[in-house]
């Protein structure tokens, strides 16, 4: 008898089993990438990086369906594994600890209603129809938070988000003030959608909490008002606010515990003249800390700027040639008053595949920037190009140019590189040539070859400068390959 209730328990145990797992469908979709890459990663000589790296990642999501109304979402990432390098788990004997947690939110619908939700780990890129937003936006603009959207009308929709992007990541190190470690955002998008024109308004507001910098994501820099090198906090701090402020002075009692930020912009885009494009990105953005002495001067630790940019494309059987113009303003004379670039938090300009964030391989570059704050520039391209099928080609030449003021780089001796050397600064006198022609090839319909082959002419104003200059690269070159599977 004992046997028989065991065998029944164990049965339905197993049905109880095959009911749940058929409560939810499971899908699952990816990638494979492989990247060899050997070049120029930086313009400054003799950095004691390797010419030559060869990486690897995987990348999965898997969505756990129950029905139209609620789905969950993990992204799971696997990687990067630079070959050779032990802790990521690629030299000899492998088993790395690489597994990391991109992604991980529930979507559902609210009930009686067409207005979706998404809440957890998820990316929250503002619009953006020439490029990705220099604001926020590509693959690193991620965090956790909530987004609410819906359709008004067939025209008229509408995208409501709350970001926290850092919170309690300095407790213990001795703060005063635990309520002042929030950063948070608050965004909405409006896209307005009508026969061959596309229009996407939009607006953030964030809170800034003194003390909401570090993450542990400090790097070393040079401060050009005290003349010392002091440990940076977080590197957002680069972007969002402006040359010479370091931790000490967020964290100094004459400073406002919390600030205030906000943007407007738009993206629109403009298809009815077809095969004619033409789109318009701009922004206007403002970060204010409060103010502070340095020197025994007052320093204003505010950040404030704007940028627009336009593109025309003519589409063509075998190519689709295109123009790009952004201008984005720069720093004045004084660095006293604070900044005039224009704030970002995770931004992301995708004007070439070199200088900026457009790269197809794993090891972007972004040789001159993640955003195009500073700076000015304009790209001939031709994109699509096509005379055999599964082969496609992408040529750009670029000519960029600085809009901080020399005085900058010249009394005050701004950084010519920061943010880790991701995001360069740039004076009305200093300029750069790009030129790229990027390939991928489709072997089968989920793998994809890439080649990517780059150049940067880097022209630094000895004059503004001084022996500074000679410490970069003038000629740069890149060439990457990348094997994509996609699944």
């Amino acid at each position: 008898m004992k046997r028989i209730v065991t065998l029944l328990l164990a049965a339905g145990l197993v049905l109880g089993a095959a009911a749940g797992s058929q409560a939810a469908d499971i899908k699952a979709k990816g990638l494979w990438e492989f990247s060899w890459e050997v070049g120029d990663m930086g313009f400054t000589k003799n950095d004691g990086k390797d010419k030559f790296t060869a990486t690897q990642r995987l990348r999965t999501q898997i969505d756990v369906i129950a029905s139209e109304s609620l789905k969950g979402v993990v992204f799971l990432e696997i990687g990067d594994q630079n070959w050779g390098k032990a802790e990521d788990g690629a030299s000899l004997g492998t088993d790395g600890k690489v597994v990391k947690v991109r992604y991980s939110y529930v979507d559902w619908v609210i009930p009686q209603t067409d207005a979706k939700v998404r809440m957890g780990l998820q990316n929250f890129s503002l619009p953006g129809f020439i490029s990705n937003n220099p604001v926020l936006g590509g693959g690193s603009a991620d965090g956790a938070g909530i987004t609410i959207s819906g359709q008004f009308t067939e025209n008229v929709g509408a995208s409501l988000f709350w970001l926290r992007a850092e919170n309690d990541n300095t407790d213990g190190y001795g703060d005063k003030h635990y309520s002042s470690n929030a950063m948070d955002f608050v965004g909405l998008t409006v896209p307005l959608t009508f026969d061959g024109v596309k229009v996407t308004p939009w607006a953030m507001y964030g809170t800034i909490g003194r003390d909401s910098f570090t993450n542990g994501d400090g790097v070393n820099e040079y401060d050009p008002i005290t003349g010392e090198v002091v440990k940076g906090p977080k590197s957002v701090v680069n972007t969002l606010l402006p040359t010479g402020v370091d931790g000490a002075m967020l964290k100094g009692s004459d400073l406002d515990r919390h600030g205030n930020a906000w943007w407007v912009g738009v993206a629109s885009e403009l298809t009815y003249f077809d095969p004619f494009r033409f789109a318009l990105d701009a922004a206007y953005g403002s970060v204010d800390m409060g103010s502070t002495k340095v020197a025994g001067r007052n320093f204003d630790v505010e950040r404030a700027g704007w940028f627009a940019s336009i593109l025309a494309e003519y589409k063509m059987d075998y190519f689709t040639p295109g123009i790009l113009f952004w201008y984005a303003s720069g720093d004045d004379s004084n660095p006293f008053n604070g900044s005039e670039r224009m704030p970002s938090i995770e931004g992301s300009w995708t004007a070439s595949s070199y200088g900026f964030d457009d790269s197809y391989g794993r090891v972007a570059c972004d040789m001159l920037g993640l955003s195009n704050d500073g700076k000015m520039g304009v790209y001939l391209q031709a994109k699509d190009i096509s005379f055999m099928e599964d082969l496609t080609h992408i040529f750009r030449v670029g000519f960029i140019k600085g809009t901080n003021n020399t005085e900058m780089a010249r009394t005050y001796e701004a950084a010519f590189a920061n943010d880790k050397g991701r995001q360069v600064y740039l004076t009305t006198a200093d300029k750069a040539w790009e030129v790229n022609f990027d390939t991928q090839y489709k072997i089968y319909q989920d793998l994809t070859l890439g080649v990517e082959l780059g150049y940067i002419n880097l022209d630094l104003d000895d004059n503004v400068w001084g022996k500074a200059a000679d410490n970069y690269r003038e000629n740069n070159v890149r060439g990457a390959v990348t094997l994509k599977y996609a699944f």
